[in-house]
């Protein structure tokens, strides 16, 4: 690895670690699953064939072996051919020079939102985000790289900082660009819920933290290909009761937790369907929430489906938008016949309400403005 490559790697991780206190985070932590490595931190190649000693060649040979005159005391034959003079190393050809836009859109954003990192380059070979610590490898389709982050319900108002490298086609390190996006401050309102006391059971922390690790432990993964196309249908024929955000206050006690998706009210057994096109991650059932299904649509982004009477799906199968894959009911925490619908990116749960618009739902190969790029200028222009 060349000393330009290794100081450029060590100069991101640094600024990733100085960018630990920013946070999109909901408490424990999110971002690539911890067996995936950050793309811009490679493994170091392994010695050469020609450096490395291979069985059965005088290289790898003890001196005795190798008929070592030095070792074994026996005199060199004699050569009188001309020995042929050592050529010089041939020199790597050099990467030709890269040219990377870079685009964060949108640049403002609320808790709950998303926002897109996108580079178009057409000679380089990797990219990657950096934020609160942790790394982000950029999913590639044609000429654009692109992530979609999110931000978390509990995320602070003000900057928070970005670091995006691209590294061009011999991998090292090409273009690095340090980036704020605000975060606005949100004042969401608080949603009373009267529960029998028989669920309040449902409110212990023991039961929350089952739940959510079931949860985590499916939505961390990231599948490498993006499954999901255009914005998502509504999951069921019902009313909209609740939306993302509410602060959730049970039987008059001060909210404890916040509503992290979209409530859809309908008769028992009303068909629920799949919002877009992935595979079924997970089928089962969670004290808190009742018998669900999680759909993997790809690049970090899942749906899920809560309190369901009966799930009609099965774990691994590819299913395409309107595929049945159970009936609303009311188990888990519940006081009523209805659908709980979620979005979660990188285990992060956020808004799904932009999602179900065409004109809002987060499109990874939108065209920008070349203007608003953050690199703007001669050398952002691919």
């Amino acid at each position: 690895m060349s000393p330009r490559r290794l100081a450029g790697l060590a100069l991101l991780a640094l600024c990733g670690a100085l960018l630990a206190s920013a946070c999109f985070i909901d408490g424990t932590g999110v971002g690539p699953s911890p067996d995936e490595p950050p793309a811009a931190a490679e493994a170091q190649p392994a010695a050469s064939a020609e450096s490395a000693p291979r069985q059965g060649t005088a290289a790898g040979l003890a001196p005795e072996a190798r008929g070592d005159p030095a070792e074994t005391g026996s005199a060199p034959a004699a050569d009188a051919s001309p020995q042929p003079e050592a050529q010089p190393a041939q020199e790597p050809s050099p990467a030709p020079a890269l040219r990377a836009a870079i685009f964060v859109e949108p640049r403002e954003v609320r808790p709950g939102q998303v926002f897109i990192v996108a580079v178009d380059a057409t000679n380089a070979s990797a990219a990657s985000v950096a934020l609160g610590g942790q790394f982000v490898s950029l999913a590639r389709e044609g000429d654009r790289f692109y992530t979609i982050l999110p931000v978390a319900f509990a995320q602070p108002a003000g900057p928070l900082p970005i670091i995006v490298a691209v590294a061009d086609m011999n991998g090292d390190l090409a273009v690095q660009e340090l980036v704020e996006v605000h975060v606005q401050g949100s004042d969401f309102p608080v949603e009373p819920v009267q529960i029998d006391p028989a669920l309040s059971r449902l409110l212990d922390p023991e039961v929350v933290a089952e739940d959510r690790a079931v949860r985590e432990s499916v939505q961390r993964v990231r599948s490498p290909e993006r499954l999901w196309e255009g914005y998502f249908h509504e999951p069921t024929q019902g009313v909209l009761t609740s939306t993302f955000g509410l602060l959730r206050s049970y039987n008059g006690a001060d909210p404890t937790d916040y509503h992290s998706g979209l409530d859809f009210a309908a008769p028992r057994g009303t068909e629920v369907v799949a919002a877009n096109a992935g595979i079924v991650a997970w089928t089962g059932e969670t004290e808190r929430r009742g018998r669900g299904v999680i759909i993997d649509h790809g690049h970090g982004v899942f749906s899920s489906y809560w309190h369901l009477a009966s799930v009609d799906a099965t774990p691994g199968t590819p299913v395409a938008p309107g595929t049945l894959i159970g009936r609303v009911g009311n188990t888990g925490l519940s006081t009523g016949s209805h659908l709980h619908w979620e979005i979660t990116v990188y285990g992060v749960p956020v808004d799904p309400l932009p999602w179900l618009r065409e004109l809002e739902v987060p499109n990874p190969l939108a065209r920008f403005d070349p203007a608003r790029a953050v690199n703007a200028g001669p050398a952002a222009t691919p």
